[in-house]
């Protein structure tokens, strides 16, 4: 992860107790420990969505791109992009969750999404990209990206957001165009963050890619105070799916090798020499080749 992995995600949990080095516990928490954590997630699904498209741009082949807008939690609306293929009226098709990184006021319109959005699409797949709470048209929604008051707002704002991540695969899943047993989740660097929480949650994903994350947050014990409500330590042996990890050696080996230490088999970690941001343009073979094992 990089400085703005740091300002978007550890900020989160300051002020919450550190533990000094020799006595910080990163071991995952048992079952009855993230049964505690996880209530904190749990959310109605069966709550409308009031989805609504509020235009589309059906001319850039082979797919049609949509704005839309659906309901979350504690009132949010939450803006995205959606895409599907043209003349998809009578098939389903495959569909990936998009989650964008740290990039405060570009949101779902960072180049990287955008990109991975239009080499997904190309593959005849659906793609959901959604505004994190805080991020892109929701950047005055709240506290987020650099919740200072407290901790406890920090842990509020991290369950908002992986609560409006989790209804965007509602949302996904209500299109007559996706084939519910064919999504998949992929997030990169803060999206990764999340990620690994949305994943570890959910029993609905037929696969899970991380990109350029990590064990979060570092120097903080899993049984820490709020910490564990958002250690992605504790949230990684609870993926039901198979994971793919792509890292880059500019950030360092320890922090993304302790997460994939941390994951469930079947799983796969992939290293390239590159600093944090890996275009998708170069770096999408592993991922693509990936995302066809487990959709196709």
């Amino acid at each position: 992860m990089n400085k703005a992995m740091c300002s978007a995600v550890a900020l989160v949990f300051s002020g919450s107790a550190l533990y000094a080095q020799d006595e910080i516990n990163r071991t995952p928490v048992d079952d009855a420990s993230f049964e505690i954590i996880a209530d904190h997630f749990r959310y109605d699904r069966q709550m409308p969505l009031e989805a609504v498209t509020i235009g589309e741009w059906p001319h850039r082949n082979p797919y049609v791109i949509e704005k839309v807008e659906f309901s979350s939690t504690h009132g949010e609306r939450v803006p995205a992009y959606y895409t599907h293929p043209k003349d998809s009226t009578d098939a389903r098709y495959p569909a990936i969750l998009l989650l964008h990184g740290a990039n405060d006021f570009w949101g779902k319109n960072e180049d990287w999404a955008l990109d991975w959005m239009d080499i997904l699409s190309r593959e005849g797949w659906c793609v959901l990209v959604a505004d994190f709470y805080g991020f892109g048209e929701r950047k005055n929604a709240g506290q987020a990206p650099s919740w200072e008051l407290s901790p406890y707002l920090g842990r509020a704002a991290v369950v908002q957001s992986v609560t409006d991540q989790r209804r965007g695969l509602d949302y996904l899943l209500s299109r007559s165009e996706v084939d519910t047993s064919r999504v998949a989740l992929m997030g990169g660097s803060m999206g990764g963050y999340f990620g690994t929480m949305v994943a570890g949650l959910e029993d609905r994903f037929a696969t899970v890619v991380l990109t350029v994350t990590g064990a979060w947050p570092p120097e903080a014990a899993t049984d820490g105070g709020v910490n564990r409500f958002g250690h992605t330590l504790n949230f990684a042996p609870r993926v039901s799916a198979p994971i793919l990890m792509v890292n880059a050696t500019g950030d360092g080996r320890e922090l993304p090798e302790e997460l994939f230490r941390a994951m469930p088999e079947p799983r796969k970690q992939v290293w390239y020499e590159s600093d944090h941001y890996l275009p998708p343009r170069q770096y999408n073979e592993d991922i693509v080749a990936w995302l066809h094992e487990y959709l196709d």
